[in-house]
């Protein structure tokens, strides 16, 4: 019988706080699969993505969005970190979605990781790197970062 998909710990560590810690303005693109069948992506910041467990992960995505819409129809996501050495890819199957108590325009999800593929520089690409992902800037840095609502994933369902 094999073993549960897990996060490398790494990231792990990243998606427990320190990236938050850091304010790490990566984004995070998060993707779903739309009522057509088709993948829709959106944005993520390190202040809405929350481990609980190299198993478990938590996001917060607007209330109301065709990502909230499709977690709630087909449970089906994949959440990608790209490094400068490496691209991870996490699949995960989304548990029931409740409002926010912290921020009424979210929804938060939880995880459960199904699948994990980490890519690093295969032989012969050893000095290639990522210089930049998708990057986040924002005049409201709090906005992106609000320490309730990341404490809120952090929290036990109630």
């Amino acid at each position: 019988m094999s073993q549960p998909a897990r996060i490398p710990e790494q990231l792990q560590l990243l998606f427990s706080g320190e990236g938050f810690a850091q304010r790490h303005g990566v984004a995070l693109p998060f993707v779903t699969v739309d009522p057509e069948g088709y993948p829709r992506a959106a944005l993520l910041s390190f202040g809405e993505v929350r481990a609980r467990s190299r198993r478990e992960l938590v996001v917060a995505v607007r209330a109301g969005s065709h990502t909230a819409a499709n977690l709630i129809r087909r449970r089906a996501a994949m959440l990608y970190y790209l490094g400068r050495h490496c691209a991870i890819w996490v699949q995960v199957r989304a548990g029931q979605g409740r409002s926010s108590t912290s921020d009424p325009e979210r929804q938060i999800f939880p995880l459960s990781v199904v699948r994990v593929k980490v890519d690093e520089a295969g032989p012969g690409e050893e000095g290639v790197s990522l210089l930049t992902g998708p990057i986040f800037t924002a005049a409201e840095p709090d906005r992106i970062f609000s320490e309730q609502l990341f404490e809120e994933l952090g929290r036990e369902e109630e």
